[in-house]
């Protein structure tokens, strides 16, 4: 049974639904198959998907640090954040220049609160923003926390045209980010080109952009997206239990490895033959010990790498 991560460079126009139907029907219908985050279908870019067991670290790939490139119109807004919207405000970018972009950037870094798009994939009661805007249902969804570790220009401002970089962990929205800018600008801006350069450790200039290609794909080994992860290397003895889903005692568990990415109240964990994400928890005191109870780990989604270079 196949299972790993297959990195696809997505073209415009094409959905990252379409590109998950595409790879389960080149690995087989019966074939589990997931993405590790939505690419607009205006947008290109990387798109991670997972394969198999693989399926199951969607949550964790998530979490790691995206890096966008996006080129931003001033002078209009539109009510979808890019360039297939309606205008619903414009403005004089004439006004703006370099300087003036450049100050307002760092008002963004940092974790913020930030409103979608309407016209997103967001479920309202279980049902798509994007479809119950178009349908006359929608509202303003509400702002949520995302962080952007850094918002930076990559290009001179020309014609109300300016492409900016953007680094950035889960949730964030850089068609809103757009709009926020134009607000802070007072002159209006929405998205024109958006592209996904890189998810933690995965690049864009690594990924298949022949999308007739997948069946012949290579898979990428699923320890490869645990690797930025802070991490306990597994002993024998830990390993068999946590695969069991028997806890471990933190102290017991093995050896650990410093990374760049975490989340909170667990860790990763790594075996010969498996990896994984545990909970850290409290458990009963030891006896003759000072302090609270033994931190244990509690196993949360591991998934077997034993045979991971079998059907890739």
């Amino acid at each position: 049974m196949p299972n790993g991560l297959l990195l696809i460079d997505k073209p415009e126009g094409v959905r990252s639904t379409d590109c998950v139907a595409r790879v389960r029907r080149a690995f087989g219908r019966g074939t589990r198959v997931g993405h590790a985050g939505t690419l607009d279908s205006t947008a290109s870019g990387l798109l991670v998907v997972l394969v198999g067991s693989a399926t199951r670290l969607s949550d964790y790939v998530m979490r790691l640090p995206k890096v966008y490139r996006a080129s931003v119109r001033l002078g209009a807004e539109t009510d979808t954040c890019d360039r297939t919207g309606e205008v619903v405000f414009r403005g004089d970018a004439a006004c703006v220049d370099e300087a003036a972009f450049d100050r307002i950037l760092p008002s963004f870094w940092g974790m913020r609160m930030q409103r979608p798009p309407e016209i997103s994939a967001l479920k309202v009661n279980g049902e798509p923003s994007h479809r119950l805007a178009r349908s006359g249902r929608g509202g303003v969804l509400p702002e949520r926390p995302v962080m952007m570790e850094s918002v930076r220009r990559r290009s001179a401002l020309a014609d109300g045209r300016v492409e900016i970089e953007v680094v950035c962990g889960r949730g964030t929205y850089i068609r809103s980010l757009a709009r926020d800018i134009g607000a802070r600008l007072g002159c209006g801006a929405h998205i024109e080109a958006l592209r996904r350069l890189s998810i933690g450790p995965f690049r864009v200039s690594e990924a298949l952009s022949d999308l007739s290609a997948l069946a012949s794909a290579p898979l990428r080994s699923p320890r490869e997206a645990v690797a930025p992860f802070h991490r306990i290397l597994l002993t024998e003895r830990a390993e068999a239990r946590i695969l069991n889903g028997l806890p471990v005692p933190l102290r017991e568990a093995g050896r650990y490895v410093p990374g760049t990415v975490g989340f909170a109240g667990g860790l990763c964990v790594e075996g010969a033959g498996m990896i994984g994400f545990a909970d850290r928890e409290v458990g009963e005191k030891v006896a003759g010990e000072r302090g609270g109870g033994e931190i244990l780990l509690r196993p949360r989604a591991n998934i077997s790498v034993r045979d991971e270079a079998e059907g890739t």
